[in-house]
C-alpha cells in the first residue's frame, strides 16, 4: 500500500519525481540498488517517508492502558482502550506545514526532530512499535528506486483516487497506472548474476 500511494504522489508531483530520477540516474547510474546504496539515496528515502506521512498503510492503531492514567482533564481508568491515528495527527498543521501537500523536501532537516517522534509514527511507537519497521524501511526504499528508475508511472485519466481506510489505508478502486520507460535510463547488469 506504501508504494501503491508513494507511485500516486508522485504522478500528481512532476517536480518531486523529476528529482528523484536525477537521484537515482546520479547514485545508481543503470545498476541495480542495493543496501550499499542505502545511505546515498537520500531524496528517494524522502519521498518514500512523505508519502507514509500523507497515505500511512497502517492508519490506525489501538493501545490500552495499563494503570490509570491522566490525559488532559480526562482520567482513563486501567483497561481503557484508545485508538490513534498516525493518519489524522500526520495531517495536524501544528506538527505539518501545510499538511496536504506531498513535499519530500520537509523531511531534509525537520525543525524539531522531538516532536517529530511524536507526530510522525507510520509504525506505531513504543514497545509497541513494528518489529518490521527496518525492514519496512530498506524494502521500500529499494523497491522504490528499482522501479522509478527505469519507469515512470502516470495514473489513467479520469480514474477516481479516494481511500478506503480499512485494515490499511487503500485506494477503493485500486489506481490504475500507465508505464512508460524513463527516457535517457539506461540499465546496467550486476555482474554478480
Amino acid at each position: 500500500m506504501a508504494l501503491t500511494w508513494t507511485w500516486y504522489l508522485l504522478s500528481q508531483y512532476p517536480e518531486a519525481e523529476a528529482k528523484l530520477h536525477g537521484e537515482l540516474a546520479t547514485v545508481l547510474d543503470g545498476h541495480t540498488p542495493t543496501d550499499a546504496d542505502l545511505p546515498r539515496l537520500l531524496y528517494t528515502r524522502q519521498v518514500f517517508t512523505e508519502a507514509m506521512r500523507l497515505y500511512p498503510p497502517a492508519w490506525m492503531m489501538t493501545r490500552r492502558t495499563l494503570v490509570e492514567y491522566q490525559l488532559g482533564d480526562y482520567t482513563l481508568p486501567a483497561g481503557t482502550f484508545l485508538i490513534l491515528s498516525p493518519y489524522v495527527t500526520h495531517h495536524d498543521p501544528r506538527f505539518f506545514p501545510d499538511p496536504e501537500v506531498f513535499d519530500p523536501e520537509r523531511w531534509v532537516a525537520p525543525a524539531d526532530t522531538n516532536q517529530l517522534k511524536i507526530a510522525y509514527f507510520p509504525f506505531g511507537g513504543g514497545p509497541r512499535q513494528c518489529l518490521g519497521e527496518g525492514f519496512a524501511w530498506m524494502e521500500g526504499v529499494l523497491l522504490l528506486a528499482t522501479l522509478a528508475q527505469r519507469w515512470q508511472m502516470r495514473l489513467v485519466p479520469g480514474h477516481p483516487v479516494v481511500s478506503h481506510p480499512l485494515v490499511t489505508l487503500r485506494p477503493r478502486y485500486g489506481m490504475p497506472m500507465t508505464l512508460t520507460p524513463v527516457s535517457g535510463t539506461r540499465h546496467r547488469p550486476d555482474r554478480s548474476m
